[in-house]
């Protein structure tokens, strides 16, 4: 893994979010609120599970462990309050990107859990990671998007490649 590889994977990853948030857009407040019995209650819900897991992680990056209720998401209600906000945090993330260098990825960062244990990883799973699990839970909100009867966005990889008309 490398920088290169690094910057390509964050540059899929603010892609497909923004696919994600286009097509909870139209949703009605209902539908975005909806307890559909899953992970994260609704659509909002498992939203807000990736956005605040990706600020979670890029605190870490930054050597802070924040606790659960440091990030306060109860006023991000609609589609474009969550939008907004994830793009305030996507500038913060490309700064950090930008500046990372190839030899910082095999450095091992320790951090607190909520449960005040101590976890220390590479930089480098580090940051796999966070993408791994956005695109985990994107998953999931297409699914609930299927189930309340609209069309989800294509979030692949690949997908992405073709879009960009990347090799």
């Amino acid at each position: 893994m490398n920088t290169g590889e690094i910057r390509t994977l964050y540059a899929f990853n603010r892609w497909a979010n923004r696919r994600l948030l286009e097509a909870v857009a139209a949703l009605t407040h209902e539908e975005l609120t909806r307890d559909m019995a899953t992970s994260y209650t609704s659509v909002l819900g498992t939203l807000l599970h990736i956005f605040w897991a990706e600020w979670l992680w890029l605190e870490r990056w930054l050597g802070r462990s924040p606790r659960q209720g440091d990030l306060p998401v109860a006023d991000l209600q609609d589609a474009a309050s969550v939008g907004a906000r994830w793009r305030l945090l996507e500038v913060e993330q490309q700064r950090f990107i930008d500046a990372l260098i190839d030899d910082a990825l095999p450095r091992r960062i320790a951090y607190q859990n909520f449960a005040g244990e101590t976890w220390e990883y590479t930089l480098a799973h580090m940051m796999q990671h966070v993408v791994n699990h956005s695109s985990y839970h994107r998953g999931q909100v297409v699914t609930l998007l299927r189930q309340l009867g609209r069309k989800p966005p294509m979030t692949d990889l690949l997908f992405y490649f073709d879009e960009i008309g990347g090799d």
